[in-house]
Order: structure tokens, then C-alpha cells, then sequence
């Protein structure tokens, strides 16, 4: 035990009060008490322990009851299913408190139970588990989650908060069901379906409703224009003949208030008002409620009222709570119109926070903005807490997932060509959203070399597929590619197949070169260059 501590365990919000919590059993109070002080001050430094730290005969009992829920896990799984999908696939997994078992496919998360009745998720999900190589179908899962359940819940107390905590450091969510936002049993419906659903008790006060005809755009905003929804044509791809009605709905200042004391932090706030959105459905009498969109819904909200001398507007953006947590959904700022805009595929509870992150080591770093920007959108992290280490490297892998994150896609269940991106490697879905989107090739017809630090010129391509993908021009001439690159003396060092894209890169203003006369294509990036060109993209859209 003496040997964890900031140098060799990776420490992250989250696994350090997974060590807090987990570990509570056997820290002496006095060490606990200066590890929750650390958390509390968002400055994690110190979490080595020492034996006079240690309670030796609880860490023993401890060890106990652990291997005792590690055989529970193995002895209680048919066929080893639920394990299999633990291990593989554990970002997409749920389990509630009464350890029931739940799957996001997406931004939504849905009982296996409503995955299996509803025919496009099914072939959805069992696509998803296909590509994960282990021949696991759902039907496979709902069984074993079925005999995990049941046995689960005759667990003593104990036993069940330590089942919690083993499945956590497995990286499995917990996950609360909640009316209007997620599905329990027979639950709410998804984006290609309008049959089925489960009843919904709307909350808050209507501040803007519109009918919606699935073959028309339709703009839903208030009176006050504080909020819009801008709903295209086509949201839904398919209509078994409901009518359609889109709500804004507003929570009360107690409500809101609550929230905020719930979700605010040191570093994030919450601001203004607090909204409900609602896509109901209605078909011989019976209000069920859309959860899922065929395309994105666009969401503008007025700054009006926020007070914008002690907010940087650019770090605010949207967030959805969910079960008493802030999930950042995006959000750009307009300065002529003092909005934040962004796309939702799904409905729920949102707010707009300001997100205000920065690190020790980049005080007087040229990109020192850029970095804080892209922290704010959640599209960057520090390597820990309070470093972000901006001179290191960057692989071809991280910068994929910093565009899916920019461009807030939802992940794709399609496969790859690609032999080493496996379904349990972490960048596997964004990778994976990527390519089925346009914006990454490999190295080779079946290689991607994920982990290979990305050059500059692969780097010029990816970022001018991601402005491709976006809608913008991208377009640029023989002439224009030989005037862009002449301007660099080492212009024959762009390989044959990146010089349109490293003169475009140029000509749009995403990258320049690493001094007026070099552009260095084979060099490898920074993370702050890489996260310049992120800023700039995120800008352009």
C-alpha cells in the first residue's frame, strides 16, 4: 500500500474518491480526513500511505470481503457475459443502485429490457456487441444481467456497497432513471420509433411549445427570445402516424437553486435558469416522450441577464444534469447576438455553467488561452489535476477524440478495417466515429497506429476533414496549392498525399507554419499546438 501515491497511481477526481470511499474501511480518520480536504480543495498532491495510515486487521477484513465479491461477480454471470461486457465495453454499461442493468447506446440510456423490444435498437446494440469481437448477443446479456440482478439484491448491505465500489473501479457508471430523461422499463421512446413509451409528469412552468411537422424545420423559442429550439425536418425518421409537440419549460428559482447546490463547484457554475425539454408524441390518446433524434435539435440561449464582467462568455456553455451531475453538451458563443448555440440529440435537463479550468504549468505559455478554452468545452484534460503538460506529444488517437469532442458527434456502432483499434481500447469509439464520419484514414489499408504521435501534416489533414465535415468551404486550386506552399523552405518535405491538405490548412487559417519559413510536416505536435488547431476549429463552426 505504501507504494500508491501521485507518482505511479493515476489520479483523477474521480478514482481518488473511488480511494477515499473504497479504502474507508481501513485509512486511519486522520489520513481520510487529509485526503477529502484535498478533493474538497480541487488540489490532489499527496496520496501516499504510509503503515501508521493503515488499519492492518480492517485492510485484512477488507481483502477479504473484496475476493469475496470477485468470486460472487464470476460464480453469479452466466457464461461469464456480463463479465465480457464489463471488460470490453464498460463505457457504454449502467447499473442502477438495485443493481439492475442498463445500456447507452448514444447519449441516451436505456433498460436492456427496452433495447430488446424495440427492433432498431436491438440491431443497434447487438451490431455494437458484434464488433466487440466476443460473440456475446443480447440475448447473452439480458441473461446474465438477469442472474446478476437477482443474486445481487440477496446480498447482505455490506456486500452490495462493496459490490458498488468494485463495479465503479471496473469503470462502471451508476445510473439513476429518472422521468423524461433515460428510460426505465417500457420506457420512453427513441429517435426511429414512435410507438411504445412510458408515461412522463411534465415539470416546470411552459414557456414555449410548438406542434411539429416531421417534413417541415420548426422553431420553437419564448416570448422573451431567452430560448430557442430549432427543430429541422426530419428530426425523426420514421411516423407511425402521432402528432408531434415540442415544450420549453422553465424550473422555479427554488428548483434551480437546489440543482446549482447540488452540481456547482469550485470551478463550474451554474447560471440563469434551469429548462426542461420535451418531444411528446401522442397517438390514440396515449402521450409518450421521444428520448432520441434522428438529427441534432439546435438550442440557443440568450446571455441577457448573466452577468458577462465576471464570466467569460466563451467558457460558458450547456450542460445537462443528470442524477444531481453536470454532462457538458456543448455550447458556442456569439458575440453579436450574446447567445450560446449548440446541438442536442437528446432531451432532458439542461443549464448553461461557466467552466473555468486552468494548470500550474502553463501561467506563461503562448497557448495558455487556447488551453483554457478548450478545458472550459471539455474537449481537453490535464494529464493530472493541475498539469497539462503542453510540450508533450500527442498520438493520432488523441487527436481523433479531441475532434469528436469538438464536433460533440454522437459515437458510430459501425466497424473499422482497422486491426489495431480493439473495442476494449479507450479511443476505440472515437476512432471508430471518425472514420464512419470522413475525418481520419489509416496508415495503412488495415493499420491506423493509434498510438503513434501524430505529425503535422497528418494533423493539417484530419483538422481540414473536420471543417469538411462541418459544412465549410474547403476547397483550393493547384495554383493555390503551389503559392501556399512555396512560402516554406521545406515544402518538399510534405509527403505527396498531405500537400493539398497542408496548403489548405494554411489557406483557411487552421495551422501556420513553425516559423515564417518552415512548416516542419514530418515534425510531431505539441499537445498546445495540437489544441491551437482545436481552439481555431471550434471557433469556425
Amino acid at each position: 500500500m505504501s507504494s500508491i501515491n501521485t507518482t505511479n497511481y493515476n489520479v483523477t477526481a474521480d478514482n481518488i474518491v473511488l480511494l477515499a470511499q473504497a479504502m474507508k474501511t481501513f485509512i486511519t480518520p486522520t489520513k481520510r480526513q487529509d485526503i477529502l480536504n484535498q478533493i474538497e480543495r480541487g488540489t490532489i498532491t499527496n496520496v501516499t500511505l504510509k503503515p501508521g495510515d493503515i488499519d492492518i486487521d480492517a485492510l485484512s477484513s477488507f481483502n477479504d470481503a473484496h475476493n469475496n465479491v470477485i468470486n460472487f461477480l464470476i460464480n453469479n454471470v452466466q457464461t461469464g457475459s456480463l463479465l465480457n461486457l464489463i471488460q470490453e465495453h464498460h463505457n457504454n454499461l449502467r447499473i442502477d443502485n438495485n443493481f439492475k442493468v442498463y445500456y447507452a447506446l448514444g447519449d441516451t440510456v436505456y433498460s436492456l429490457n427496452d433495447i430488446n423490444n424495440n427492433s432498431t435498437l436491438k440491431e443497434i446494440a447487438n451490431d455494437l456487441l458484434k464488433n466487440m469481437g466476443n460473440k456475446l448477443t443480447l440475448d447473452d446479456i439480458i441473461t446474465a444481467a438477469d442472474s446478476f440482478s437477482s443474486a445481487a439484491q440477496k446480498l447482505s448491505p455490506e456486500n452490495q456497497d462493496l459490490l458498488r465500489a468494485v463495479l465503479k473501479a471496473y469503470g462502471i457508471q451508476n445510473y439513476t432513471p429518472t422521468n423524461g430523461g433515460g428510460t426505465s422499463d417500457g420506457g420512453a421512446i427513441g429517435g426511429s420509433s414512435s410507438s411504445g413509451g412510458t408515461e412522463v409528469t411534465e415539470v416546470g412552468t411552459p414557456v414555449a411549445s410548438s406542434n411539429v411537422d416531421l417534413t417541415k424545420e420548426t422553431v420553437v423559442a419564448s416570448s422573451d427570445n431567452a430560448i430557442s429550439l430549432d427543430v429541422p425536418a426530419g428530426v425523426l425518421s420514421n411516423n407511425d402516424g402521432s402528432t408531434f409537440k415540442v415544450s420549453i419549460n422553465v424550473l422555479d428559482d427554488a428548483q434551480a437553486k437546489a440543482i446549482a447546490d447540488k452540481v456547482n463547484t469550485a470551478s463550474l457554475t451554474l447560471l440563469g435558469k434551469v429548462y426542461e425539454f420535451y418531444f411528446k408524441a401522442t397517438k390514440d390518446g396515449k402521450d409518450t416522450y421521444i428520448t432520441t433524434f434522428d438529427k441534432p435539435i439546435t438550442v440557443k440561449l440568450s446571455l441577457n441577464g448573466i452577468d458577462t464582467t465576471k464570466y467569460d462568455q466563451k467558457k460558458i456553455s450547456l450542460f445537462k444534469i443528470d442524477n444531481d451531475t453536470a454532462i457538458y453538451k456543448g455550447g458556442k458563443y456569439d458575440k453579436t447576438t450574446n447567445t450560446i448555440t449548440t446541438k442536442l440529440y437528446s432531451f432532458s435537463t439542461y443549464a448553461l455553467m461557466f467552466y473555468n479550468k486552468t494548470f500550474k504549468d502553463i501561467s506563461n505559455h503562448w497557448a495558455k488561452s487556447d488551453i483554457e478554452y478548450m478545458a472550459s468545452k471539455h474537449i481537453t484534460d490535464g494529464i493530472t489535476s493541475d498539469t497539462f503538460n503542453p510540450e508533450g506529444n500527442v498520438t493520432r488517437a488523441q487527436f481523433a477524440a479531441f475532434l469528436i469532442k469538438l464536433l460533440n458527434v454522437p459515437y458510430q456502432t459501425k466497424t473499422t478495417p482497422f486491426t489495431d483499434v480493439k473495442s476494449s481500447d479507450w479511443y476505440y469509439n472515437d476512432v471508430t466515429t471518425a472514420y464512419n464520419i470522413g475525418l481520419v484514414k489509416g496508415v495503412s489499408p488495415d493499420k491506423f497506429a493509434p498510438n503513434d504521435n501524430i505529425t503535422r501534416e497528418q494533423m493539417a489533414a484530419m483538422a481540414l476533414d473536420a471543417l469538411k465535415y462541418m459544412g465549410k468551404d474547403t476547397t483550393i486550386n493547384q495554383d493555390e496549392v503551389t503559392k501556399f506552399l512555396s512560402q516554406y523552405k521545406d515544402a518538399n518535405n510534405v509527403s505527396s498525399w498531405a500537400k493539398e491538405a497542408v496548403a489548405a490548412s494554411v489557406k483557411y487559417n487552421i495551422m501556420n507554419g513553425m516559423t515564417q519559413v518552415t512548416y516542419s510536416p514530418l515534425s510531431t505536435s505539441t499537445r498546445a499546438q495540437a489544441i491551437a488547431v482545436i481552439s481555431r476549429l471550434f471557433d469556425m463552426q
